[in-house]
């Protein structure tokens, strides 16, 4: 059975033994004459005064002291420490000053020495580089959505607001700036992990804080999605991944256009190597071993705030990939790569292409992915029907990347792990939930055991 927590008594303030000269006076914590009884306030320990022989002080935890007034119209008053630092309160009444002593408690208690700063400070805590391990620090790209996500929806509202007077009212808020579902899932990702830093940094104490979601209020609802029963969140349905002829007819589409083979070259690697976007873009001849068809992906283009930078690849990790000799449409991938080698050395030699770049823009340098979208892509996707007149499609260049994890898993038969290597995977468990799933052969199985 559940105990009861013991009631708390009032803790007596007076002085046992008066001090000399102060027989007269009237006892502290005694009310005076037409003045009502002071309510429950601070509750301790009472002691006499180390400092003022005769005065009572009162000790409570945290090693928070209490000095009663002595005389009527005195106020109560505190000393503490924090942070290193003595500190003071007073209160004109006890319920005042204990007031006043719940936040400093609480401040105590979780070892929070920041959370007087405003939430502005919060914010610079959140985004400091320095916060984080050397190893640990976020992506260049990363570091910008979150600065972004905080200047655009976090500052406004909490800027100027105590840490430790943030409510969930004002994380709510911050989450329901956003214009959509979408942003606001992001938003609220970002303040999670604002929560969490601030619970570390001794901003903030309640990790409630972070327990909020996007509420549309009068926007409208975005289409409900409809999900496979038994797949994970991570599940591609076939539906969302083009065919062989697909990637055939976008090749040629892409032939007809201003760089020719070069830009069906390009989608071909990326359908049947499984390069990402930024990984391609990068993509040099010094990284394609053509003896072995096998390509070292060590690097990649982010563009941040409208600039462009090459760093490694995502979560930092390099790794290796085979390329086929023909894609199963027929495309001769291998010597088309190859042939393009040889003219991007040329290139290289003749200073067109300094980099070495196998895929480079006009300009001879790295492409972006909005002027390869807008001066390539959009023709080429009108005119096979992967969009309609308004732009809307369910596939996208990332789908050529789910076109070689399930053509090395089903087409080349190769083992889920080495798909999970080539393809960059954190892991092959996230392989098999993509395209392998869980409901692969429920009705043969059932059919079987029910005939």
């Amino acid at each position: 059975m559940a105990q009861s927590a013991p009631a708390r008594t009032k803790i007596n303030t007076k002085a046992t033994q008066p001090a000399p000269g102060r027989s007269s006076r009237r006892p502290a914590g005694r009310p005076g004459p037409g003045r009502p009884p002071r309510g429950p306030g601070v509750s301790g320990d009472a002691r006499e005064s180390a400092r003022q022989p005769g005065r009572p002080v009162i000790e409570l935890d945290f090693g928070i002291l209490v000095y009663p007034p002595e005389t009527g119209g005195e106020p109560w008053r505190a000393v503490f420490t924090e942070n290193g630092q003595r500190k003071y309160r007073q209160g004109a009444t006890e319920a005042k000053l204990a007031e006043k002593l719940e936040k400093v408690r609480e401040r105590l208690q979780a070892d929070a020495a920041n959370m007087e700063q405003p939430g502005a400070a919060l914010i610079r805590h959140y985004l400091d580089p320095d916060r984080l391990p050397a190893e640990d620090r976020w992506s260049r790209k990363h570091a910008h959505t979150q600065r972004r996500l905080c200047e655009r929806f976090a500052a406004p509202v909490i800027d100027t607001v105590t840490c430790q007077d943030i409510k969930t009212w004002h994380t709510q808020q911050i989450v329901n700036a956003a214009p959509t579902a979408g942003e606001g899932e992001r938003v609220r990702g970002m303040l999670s992990s604002l929560v969490a830093a601030g619970i570390e940094g001794g901003y903030l104490t309640n990790p409630r804080l972070a327990m909020v979601h996007w509420q549309a209020g009068d926007r409208p609802l975005p289409a409900r999605r409809v999900t496979v029963s038994g797949e994970s969140a991570l599940w591609v349905d076939p539906a969302e991944i083009p065919s062989d002829s697909d990637i055939g007819k976008l090749g040629r589409a892409l032939a007809a256009g201003r760089h020719g083979e070069r830009d069906e070259l390009m989608a071909s690697t990326a359908a049947y190597s499984g390069l990402r976007w930024g990984e391609l873009a990068a993509l040099t001849i010094w990284q394609v071993d053509q003896a072995g068809r096998v390509i070292t992906v060590d690097r990649q283009v982010v563009e941040v705030a409208g600039h462009l930078y090459v760093e490694a690849p995502k979560c930092r990790k390099y790794r290796k990939t085979i390329y086929p000799r023909r894609t199963p449409d027929g495309y001769p991938l291998a010597g088309k790569l190859a042939a393009r080698i040889e003219q991007a050395t040329a290139e290289m030699e003749a200073g067109t292409n300094p980099l070495g770049l196998i895929f480079p823009s006009p300009a001879g340098k790295h492409w972006r992915s909005s002027n390869f979208n807008r001066n390539v892509l959009k023709r080429a996707y009108l005119a096979i029907g992967w969009r309609d007149a308004d732009g809307n499609g369910k596939w996208t260049w990332h789908s050529l990347r789910h076109v070689f994890c399930t053509t090395a898993l089903f087409t080349w038969k190769l083992d889920p792990t080495d798909v999970s290597c080539m393809a960059g995977h954190a892991n092959v468990r996230t392989t098999l939930l993509m395209y392998v799933g869980s409901t692969a052969g429920v009705l043969d199985r059932a059919r079987q055991a029910t005939d």
